[in-house]
């Protein structure tokens, strides 16, 4: 499976809050450094699992993105299974390679 811990708490963390959140929001209440979260978050993008909208402030400084959940726990939920499920078939296949070899 190709999810992080920190990943997996940022999804539990925005399925349970049910709104937007903020990069320092997510590093607050979860704890994390701000590369961990830049990084899961961009993980998560990628998945198209967590879209954002960048928002300007007003004067100067940097802007800041507003994440939200794009899909629902039960397609989040569905998509890792069926990972999970691939990798344990690539394992079987591995595994019958291996006692194939051995029984030669």
């Amino acid at each position: 499976m190709k999810i992080s811990e920190k990943e997996l708490k940022i999804l539990k963390y925005m399925l349970k809050t049910k709104k937007q959140v903020t990069s320092k929001e997510l590093e607050t209440k979860l704890k994390l450094r701000q590369p961990e979260v830049s990084k899961a978050m961009k993980n998560l993008c990628n998945r198209e699992w967590v879209a954002y909208k960048k928002i300007k402030k007003e004067g100067k400084g940097r802007p800041y993105y507003l994440y939200f959940l794009k899909v629902s726990k039960d397609d989040i939920i569905r998509e890792l299974r069926k990972e999970i499920e691939e990798e344990i078939k690539q394992l079987n296949e591995k595994m019958k390679k291996i006692e194939k070899m051995l029984e030669e």
